[in-house]
């Protein structure tokens, strides 16, 4: 079994005993309690300028603490327009916890970034307060990636399809999918990300999965021409501040074509 087929299998187990633990129908009456999700990278916001997304990670600091909420704090004061929370419980297990109390403490959107194989897992999701969900192509077939963006969106989420490779993104084009996540490190796949950029067309917004740390991947991140980025804390000190990294990347067309 490769690294991700051990992570998923581990992660199935633990679905089955939160299900048994908690009916999926209990979970729905709690999501069904939350505030009306945030839209992100649709109609209602388009902008010609680039959304920033502030990444959190489970990481120890320096004191060897890990703090998601003084992280979402953070990256709100600076003016970032969004936070993708890696909730991933096989590498550690608040992850769901961590998203209800980020989504409360912050007044934008939250993106819940996980390993998602079951309508179980988008409804916890929505229930910790997610107003977006990130799905990845290669861990299910194309019929179960349907309904799990079925299962998004009736949960009034948007859908965030994360694809490493052209004949995943090709398969993931005929959904007419919301947003798509173009997987790679923009400066080693800086033309693989072109080539499948200049095929997305609109309505659907591309997000460039890989995390920006350095200017040197802004740059080469720019070239793609994204509708949105995820960034680091690291990063904003970098760029002298949001407004200065915003300014890094050309406004994006607004007639619907890729330059």
């Amino acid at each position: 079994m490769s690294g991700i087929d051990e992570i998923i299998t581990a992660k199935r187990e633990a679905l089955v005993r939160r299900k048994s633990r908690t009916p999926i129908e209990a979970v729905r009456a709690l999501a069904s309690m939350q505030k009306r999700p945030q839209p992100i990278l649709s109609t209602v916001t388009e902008s010609p300028t680039v959304m920033l997304i502030g990444q959190i990670r489970y990481a120890l600091d320096a004191d060897g603490a890990y703090d998601p909420v003084a992280l979402a704090l953070r990256f709100m004061r600076e003016g970032t327009d969004a936070i993708a929370l890696f909730t991933d419980e096989a590498i550690y297990d608040g992850g769901l916890n961590d998203l209800t109390l980020v989504a409360r403490a912050v007044r934008f959107p939250v993106i819940s970034q996980d390993f998602i194989f079951d309508e179980y897992q988008i409804v916890e999701a929505r229930a910790a307060g997610a107003s977006a969900l990130m799905l990845h192509a290669g861990i299910v077939d194309g019929t179960a990636l349907w309904s799990l963006v079925s299962a998004v969106q009736r949960n009034r989420m948007t859908a965030i399809i994360h694809v490493d490779k052209r004949d995943q993104l090709d398969q993931v084009l005929m959904l007419a999918p919301q947003v798509v996540a173009l997987g790679g490190d923009p400066t080693q796949a800086q033309d693989a990300l072109c080539a499948m950029r200049i095929v997305i067309p609109r309505p659907t917004y591309v997000l460039l999965s890989h995390p920006l740390e350095t200017l040197a991947e802004v740059e080469a991140a720019a070239t793609v021409q994204p509708d949105a980025v995820l960034i680091t804390p690291k990063l904003i000190g970098q760029a002298g501040g949001v407004d200065r990294l915003r300014a890094a990347f050309t406004p994006r067309s607004t007639d619907g074509n890729y330059r």
